[in-house]
């Protein structure tokens, strides 16, 4: 028990010095540029992500447990993270470690309480796919069914519970220390990462979530959902129906069995439509482990631990959303975005419609007209936009755009030539024709128009009489001027506190050589006040910092099981 306490002792510190020295490899930057020139910080910056991202993931494989799930979530945050940090951890999907087989079959004897050969008539020794939080081997009941066994990995509820306590402990420290609550919800993030993480160490819930998708999707005999056997799943033991396929990247083999590449992709996006926006549950992990095809060009799904919720106001506003892209209305895109908390309030409207409809006209329609290398570029755009423009990622959306964008990636790679929208549409006017009905379109103009005419005379009116008698004023936003301005003043402000501080600093070296003690003692104490002027000097004032969430739009409510919503 002592060892035990020791090495969770260990781990914790171990995790938030891991924080710690990324966080400081970063905050130092604004002390050592006063000593660079301009291009040095900008290179400075492009380095460290790199080499910090690098250092995160070498340290989550050899720890294991919460840090590999956590820089898997992080790999997804396209509005956090540039894209030479999201291609160092995207890897950790395919780098955990498998558990040895005599511990993980500990556990299964453990939670039936009985020898495991009284259990299963037999199980591999091989396991077929090993994730951070458990691991999955085949195996045979007695009744001659074959099965696929997923046994949680030896104490990683303990180690979850560890590296969740270090990670709320680093999040206080970037909290306290830094600004960047004004761009991203730690908090928010922090409980839904928590919440969907203890969900997924229930395979009980688990089972539940794949009998759910099942029964949704029992109208579609194209989509394959293993069947649970209840009798031989506990808490930590999940045992279902073994199906095989051919993972979805492996694209000569599907050609080999005649499987349609397209018609996969096709199928796959029609899927996930219906799940977010009819159901309102989806699967929230659609990586190529968990996606198979089948001749006949059938799609196997397997893997429910992760999943995602969507309240009814949030998915109508999400169909609206979808209706407007397939109209090519990108202003109402925008619209909407904005009132769902991906896109900031003061962010540049006609901007981000400019570069929207670019993309989405590109990536989203036929893409047969541009070369690959063309299409490559648009997507760089697309992620330095993401990066660089006010734009985020809500914490409640973090599981869906996780998945829409793992979704995008596979499809393309499976047909290059897809048309998303035109894949789209059929079944979104099956699922919601009324959206695109002649009546609804006319009724919509005409109330538009009529709108129009009531209000455009009276307000040109107005606008004509304060022309000609000189009272018409043009009001500009001056936002951005004024945080320029402020951060101006505040670098000045800390070049003159760095000036006072090396100037006493010198003295202090002085007047020690010197032999004058106390005055050297209190030049380093004026030194030291100087230090910390500056460095208060360097951090914006509290009241600028503005929590840009929308709670009225998104509500939370708390979770129960394996959904991660709101």
């Amino acid at each position: 028990m002592k060892n035990q306490s020791w090495r969770g002792f260990k781990r914790f510190w171990t995790v938030v010095f891991l924080f710690v020295k990324i966080f400081w490899s970063f905050y130092s930057l604004r002390f050592k540029k006063l000593w660079h020139a301009t291009d040095w910080l900008e290179a400075q910056k492009a380095a460290l992500y790199v080499s910090q991202a690098r250092l995160f993931r070498e340290t989550a494989v050899d720890l294991g447990g919460l840090l590999i799930k956590l820089g898997q979530f992080f790999s997804t945050r396209v509005d956090i993270l540039p894209p030479s940090s999201i291609n160092e951890l995207s890897t950790l999907q395919d780098e955990v470690k498998p558990v040895p087989f005599d511990q993980l079959i500990e556990v299964a004897r453990q939670e039936f309480s009985k020898p495991l050969h009284e259990v299963f008539l037999g199980i591999d020794n091989i396991p077929r796919a090993s994730a951070s939080l458990g691991q999955v081997h085949r195996g045979q009941l007695h009744s001659g069914e074959t099965v696929a066994i997923k046994i949680q990995r030896p104490g990683i509820e303990e180690l979850v519970a560890i590296d969740l306590k270090a990670v709320g402990r680093v999040i206080a420290l970037i909290k306290r220390f830094t600004d960047w609550e004004r761009f991203v919800d730690l908090d928010a993030i922090y409980r839904e990462f928590s919440d969907t993480l203890w969900a997924e160490l229930n395979y009980i819930q688990e089972g539940h979530n794949a009998e759910r998708i099942a029964e949704n999707s029992k109208d579609d005999p194209d989509l394959i959902v293993p069947e649970i056997y209840w009798e031989y799943t506990t808490r930590r033991v999940l045992t279902m129906e073994y199906l095989d396929g051919v993972k979805v990247t492996d694209f000569a083999e599907m050609d080999a069995q005649g499987i349609d590449r397209q018609q996969i992709a096709g199928k796959l996006l029609q899927v996930y439509v219906k799940q977010i926006l009819i159901d309102g549950f989806f699967h929230a992990d659609p990586h190529p482990g968990n996606l198979f095809a089948r001749p006949g060009n059938k799609l196997v799904m397997i893997d429910f631990g992760m999943m995602g919720s969507i309240p009814p106001d949030v998915r109508d506003t999400l169909v609206e959303m979808v209706f407007a892209l397939v109209n090519r209305d990108f202003a109402r895109v925008v619209e909407y975005l904005t009132l769902i908390g991906f896109i900031r309030p003061e962010a540049n409207q006609q901007v981000l419609i400019r570069a929207m409809s670019l993309f989405l006209e590109q990536s989203l329609g036929k893409t047969k007209e541009l070369s690959q290398t063309d299409l490559n570029v648009i997507l760089k755009d697309l992620e330095v936009l993401l990066y660089e423009q006010p734009f985020q990622v809500p914490a409640n959306f973090t599981f869906l755009g996780r998945a829409l964008g793992t979704l995008y990636g596979i499809c393309v790679k499976l047909y290059p030539d897809i048309s998303f929208i035109d894949v789209g549409r059929p079944y979104l006017e099956q699922i919601a024709p009324e959206k695109e009905s002649l009546f609804k379109i006319v009724k919509d103009k005409a109330g538009a128009l009529g709108l129009a005419l009531v209000e455009i005379p009276p307000l040109a009116e107005k606008v004509l009489r304060q022309a000609e008698i000189g009272e018409l004023t043009v009001n500009i936003p001056m936002q951005t001027l004024t945080e320029q301005m402020a951060s101006n003043t505040r670098s000045l402000n800390g070049v003159s506190w760095m000036l006072g501080f090396g100037f006493t600093a010198l003295a202090a070296s002085y007047l020690k050589v010197n032999g004058e003690t106390g005055w050297a003692l209190g030049s380093v104490l004026l030194s030291l006040v100087f230090l910390l002027a500056f460095i208060l000097s360097r951090r914006e004032p509290k009241g600028s910092r503005r929590m840009l969430r929308h709670p009225e739009i998104v509500p939370r409510k708390k979770r129960r099981g394996g959904k991660s919503g709101w």
